[in-house]
């Protein structure tokens, strides 16, 4: 009976580990895709006070170009936090990266403009932007490795599907910061200091994440690894050398998953105002209402993935973002708004497909000494190809071939390589049902992508 009532209560402790663990993790991408995105949002406001010129356009195309540059960081910052949580611990990456990313936001919102310091004012842009960018390249890599590690064997797919609510929660919340502020100012006061407004409402995020994450432990494999003297010495080397096949198939899905993802999340916004000529703070509002209807459905997606496994949800979600991109950004033009937002919507629904399936996947392809730079590098230099460029590549299309529907072609091209990674991915490699053994050896567990 006794035995019986601490094996309950040894139980109980485990799931609230994991509970704790899954949110550290999940509020860390909410910081960080907040920070990053808030200057998306703002890109119309921000471009002519970084960068002023007569052709409102070429300003765009500029500061969606400081946009993308934080991404050109990831990778960087991916190998180093990579490192640092293969060989120190999950946990020492997990705090250092959003330590720097909240370090970036703040200089963002206190930077002078154009007018006032000339061209110092974009050189700053472009360093507090790649301040982001290098932390970010540690965050989502960190956050996915720490939940694989720490949630049960069955619930791989719920427990990633938080990590991804957290960083669409982030898009969310970037989104009704920006609206409440545009509503809430004038044009002529937007322009002046509301802008800075969202970048500072993002410290209190800040502080709740720091809070979180101190109290949390290391995750067990790592802990394991310590202890067995199963340590990489030089993580990214032998990734390369040994598990580079796998690198790219990260870097194949996530060229899918962002070009869908970003699209969703930060262009089609732009979009709506303008091509579509709708009103600004509208549109904002109703991207925030899309954005936090698709992160409730993360959950869904993730007992999904947990049910039926991550290649054939995946599949599901890319086949239908890759059909669906040309019909909706159709009716997304000159049908009216309540038109485009449900057209938006139901494009957005392959977004928690696509990501929660990805979430348990990429890591499971990798030994744990070097899962989170592998995980950090394939992921993140997908990111540069078509995360951050997504909405200047989208921007450029259309200015160079007068269509405003050619951006539906470069989403079908984009699912059409994630399609085509999928097919490549036979069986889950290491780890990805099953918990380690007690010797920690690595297992082979087809359940988690079937």
């Amino acid at each position: 009976m006794e035995s019986h009532t601490n094996s309950q209560t040894d139980t109980r402790a485990l799931d609230q580990t994991r509970r704790r663990g899954v949110l550290a993790a999940a509020v860390g991408t909410i910081v960080e895709y907040y920070d990053l995105t808030v200057y998306a949002y703002l890109a119309v406001v921000v471009s002519p006070l970084f960068f002023p010129g007569g052709d409102p356009t070429a300003s765009l195309l500029a500061s969606l170009a400081v946009f993308a540059s934080a991404y050109l960081m990831r990778p960087i910052g991916g190998i180093f936090f990579g490192r640092l949580g293969d060989r120190h611990g999950r946990k020492r990456a997990l705090l250092l990266s959003v330590l720097l990313m909240g370090a970036g936001s703040l200089l963002m919102a206190f930077l002078p403009v154009y007018e006032s310091v000339g061209i110092l004012a974009p050189i700053l842009l472009v360093v507090a932007r790649l301040v982001q960018g290098f932390s970010a390249g540690g965050e989502l890599g960190g956050a996915l490795t720490y939940v694989y590690e720490t949630v049960g064997p069955k619930r791989k797919g719920l427990g990633a599907s938080f990590v991804a609510l957290g960083s669409n929660s982030g898009f969310a919340l970037a989104a009704i910061a920006v609206g409440t502020v545009s509503a809430l100012t004038t044009d002529a006061q937007m322009s002046s200091w509301g802008w800075r407004i969202p970048f500072l409402l993002g410290v209190p995020l800040l502080l709740f994440c720091l809070w979180t994450r101190t109290r949390i432990e290391d995750t067990p494999q790592f802990a394991d690894s310590t202890t067995t003297v199963d340590v990489a010495k030089a993580p990214l080397t032998e990734l390369l050398r040994t598990q580079s096949r796998q690198v790219l198939q990260v870097f194949g899905l996530g060229i899918a998953q962002n070009a869908t993802g970003y699209m969703v999340l930060t262009y089609v916004a732009i979009y709506l105002v303008r091509e579509g000529g709708y009103d600004r703070t509208q549109v904002t509002w109703m991207t925030a209402l899309i954005i936090v209807l698709i992160a409730l459905l993360m959950p869904v997606a993730g007992l999904l993935v947990d049910k039926f496994g991550s290649v054939p949800v995946a599949a599901a979600g890319l086949i239908g973002s890759g059909l669906l991109a040309y019909p909706a950004m159709s009716l997304m033009n000159g049908h009216g708004l309540a038109v485009a937002g449900l057209a938006f919507f139901v494009f957005a629904l392959g977004t928690p497909l696509i990501q929660v399936a990805t979430a348990p996947l990429f890591p499971s392809l990798f030994k744990s000494r070097v899962r989170l730079t592998g995980v950090a590098l394939g992921f993140n230099l997908a990111t540069i190809a078509t995360g951050g460029t997504a909405a200047y590549i989208a921007t450029w299309l259309i200015d160079r071939t007068g269509n405003s529907l050619s951006p539906a072609y470069f989403l079908l091209g984009s699912c059409l390589v994630g399609i085509l990674t999928l097919l490549s991915i036979r069986t889950a490699t290491y780890g990805g049902s099953r918990t380690l053994s007690a010797s920690n050896a690595e297992t082979v567990a087809p359940l988690s992508i079937r």
